[in-house]
């Protein structure tokens, strides 16, 4: 059977109207997959990968300043015409000359050792560091993923306000219209309408904003279309919340611990550079002849054997004591920066013990409090229906309703909330305390 012209340009625009859906459809992203993508993909964890690498290398070869110091050298000369040179053995010659010689030399400092540790402990503390800045893009990247979720959940119930205000002018305009209805319920119902709507119109833009800043995060081009697959509800159903048997160390103790450690080596490299000896060694060999007599080598070789002893930094007010003195208040003032981030991480803890304990007990509330509205405003409705509440009542009634269930929400939200940064004080890995992790 043969198709028309028209009916195989209506196929093909179909056809084609398909192929472009499919390349619109919007890419379904759950929290595991968000926070995979910000890692492989977010500039800030890839600049501390090369700063990582950095000190690993610098960490591999920390001994090189112990290797010795290799030379070779080489010369021709020759005497101007009326000169002349003697040769090694007295003769007159006005051959060019040949020298050649090596060296090696070797340096033992007394902080070599110090040098080495200072090198590992430099990469351990990096690795630390580069642990948090993957923490808190994590951290970052699950906040915005719940604030998301709260913008679309709190956007899915405002359409169903619009919906309903609408619903509910097209009723009052039509009674109007048969005479049974005064114009100002229109009016209200209209005004009424209207603000929904305009609320609905604030929140999809303040969601498109910031699902622009989600994709800078997880280093995804602006162009993509993608669709957060998860809910808050899962929060609304959280009971509660342990931190039995939790003993970890947040990465913001562990580095000032490393700062410490690195602190005191510092210090004992400062000391044994005021006090302790250097030792230096060295030898070299040279060999020269003429090319009158090429096979006549003169050879000489020497060792040298030397010891420096510093002595000022046994004098109180020479440099090298004064470095001791700075590098043990230094030592001092870390100490006492990691026992007062000690202290401050028990409050965090506890602050966020007792705020998701709070909130997890308003959620309760709140569940209770959107079954009286959403029993509320049926009540009205039918009473609005009947003639024996007016308008106003009834859209009390609805915005209270829309206000249960944004709060309901709202306190979801919160608690994603207290309950990431209660994970991030103890150090624990993120989804461990709620066990939502989807």
């Amino acid at each position: 059977m043969r198709l028309g012209a028209k009916t195989r340009g209506a196929l093909i625009f179909i056809i084609l109207l398909s192929c472009a859906s499919g390349l619109l459809a919007a890419e379904s992203l759950t929290l595991k997959e968000a926070v995979s993508q910000a890692i492989d993909g977010n500039l800030t964890i890839k600049e501390g990968a090369v700063s990582v690498k950095s000190a690993k290398r610098a960490s591999d070869y920390s001994w090189n300043s112990i290797s010795p110091s290799i030379k070779a050298s080489g010369s021709l000369s020759k005497s101007l015409p009326e000169e002349k040179s003697t040769s090694a053995y007295g003769k007159a010659s006005n051959g060019a000359r040949i020298s050649l010689g090596a060296s090696i030399n070797i340096g033992l400092s007394p902080s070599i050792a110090t040098s080495i540790k200072g090198a590992k402990l430099n990469y351990e503390k990096q690795l630390i560091d580069y642990d948090s800045t993957v923490r808190t893009i994590e951290l970052n990247v699950r906040k915005a993923f719940y604030q998301i979720l709260y913008e679309q959940e709190y956007i899915e119930l405002q359409e169903k306000h619009v919906e309903s205000a609408k619903k509910q002018y097209d009723t009052n305009k039509a009674k109007y219209d048969r005479g049974v209805l005064p114009r100002l319920d229109v009016l209200n119902s209209q005004i009424s309408y209207q603000n929904a709507q305009l609320a609905l119109d604030n929140a999809k833009t303040t969601l498109v904003g910031d699902m622009a800043t989600f994709k800078n995060l997880l280093g995804l081009p602006q162009s993509s279309n993608i669709e957060l697959s998860c809910s808050l509800d899962e929060f609304v159903k959280l009971s509660s919340v342990s931190v039995s048997d939790v003993s970890t160390t947040p990465n913001t103790i562990a580095s000032l611990e490393k700062q410490v450690e690195i602190a005191k080596n510092s210090l004992m490299a400062t000391r044994l550079a005021a006090w302790a000896p250097s030792l230096s060694a060295g030898y070299s060999y040279n060999l020269s002849t003429t090319t009158d007599s090429s096979t006549d080598w003169s050879k000489s070789g020497s060792l040298t054997i030397g010891v420096s002893i510093p002595i000022d930094g046994f004098l109180p007010w020479s440099s090298g004591a004064q470095s001791i003195a700075k590098q043990k208040d230094s030592l001092e003032l870390l100490e006492m920066q990691l026992e007062d981030a000690k202290n401050t991480q028990r409050i965090n803890i506890d602050n966020s013990m007792n705020q998701v304990r709070n909130l997890v007990s308003a959620i309760g509330l709140r569940r209770q409090s959107l079954g009286y509205a959403e029993e509320t405003y049926r009540l009205t409705l039918d009473a609005y229906n009947n003639g024996t509440k007016d308008i106003l009542a009834l859209q009390n009634a609805r915005n209270g309703l829309l206000e249960a269930g944004v709060n309901l929400k709202s306190q979801a939200y919160n608690l994603a909330v207290a309950i990431l940064n209660l994970e991030n004080s103890l150090g624990v890995p993120f989804g461990s305390l709620s066990g939502i992790d989807e």
